[in-house]
């Protein structure tokens, strides 16, 4: 049977809301960087902090497994790293927190190790979220927001590209490594929230919209590319 067009489940879904180590060998993996352009805090968690448009690096896979994850010392998943495949997170408070990350075969792992080494452990926190996404699709980061026990994301959803072709049923695993502007302990962190909504732009004005056949976003800033940035 022949996959539905973008365009096609676009229609039907438009109105909803919505020392690093390898494993594995991964297909389909792309990265991008997105640095902050926060002047200020906006929307918080339990009214403490908040930053929009938080340095992150994307790592996006159509494989069975994410491209990064904290692993323990016995190789297998570590902590709230052990929670549903479908949306986990972690907690990375040190540069020895950040050594136990593996990174799969083919993924990027040099952009994954230059963010690590440009995090100050002292003054800053990276928080490591993995999403399961519909394949037609993919999530933009508005804004990170913490207290000392929790951490909240906040993301929209956006269409790819109409020409491109995907399966109604497929999805792949977004991984987002979130620089948080404070020193956050990982033990005292035990709260995690995540919204996100269909709309595509992550201020509310406009309508969802679809990236156009060149990656761009119908309405907003460009998403995630192969190497690109994410604004």
């Amino acid at each position: 049977m022949v996959p539905p067009t973008r365009r096609n489940l676009l229609r039907t879904a438009a109105a909803l809301t919505a020392g690093l180590a390898g494993c594995g060998r991964f297909t389909g993996e792309e990265s991008s960087v997105s640095r902050s352009a926060s002047d200020g805090p906006g929307p918080s968690t339990r009214g403490e902090n908040s930053e929009t448009d938080p340095d992150s690096l994307l790592l996006r896979t159509d494989a069975a497994e994410p491209s990064i994850r904290l692993a323990g010392a016995d190789g297998t998943p570590a902590g709230a790293d052990r929670q549903s495949r479908y949306h986990t997170h972690t907690v990375v408070d040190s540069g020895s927190r950040a050594e136990n990350l593996v990174v799969a075969d083919g993924a990027d792992a040099t952009a994954v190790s230059s963010f690590i080494s440009a995090t100050d452990f002292e003054n800053e926190t990276i928080y490591l979220e993995t999403v399961r996404v519909a394949e037609c699709f993919r999530l933009k980061l508005c804004s990170v927001s913490w207290a000392v026990d929790e951490v909240q994301t906040n993301y929209v959803r956006r269409g790819r590209p109409y020409d491109e072709r995907c399966a109604a049923d497929a999805e792949v695993f977004e991984s987002r490594l979130v620089r948080i502007p404070a020193s956050l302990a990982e033990s005292e962190v035990n709260g995690y929230g995540s919204s996100i909504s269909g709309r595509g732009s992550c201020h509310g004005d406009g309508p969802a919209g679809a990236e156009g056949a060149d990656g761009g976003s119908t309405e907003d800033a460009a998403n995630a590319t192969d190497g690109g940035t994410e604004r």
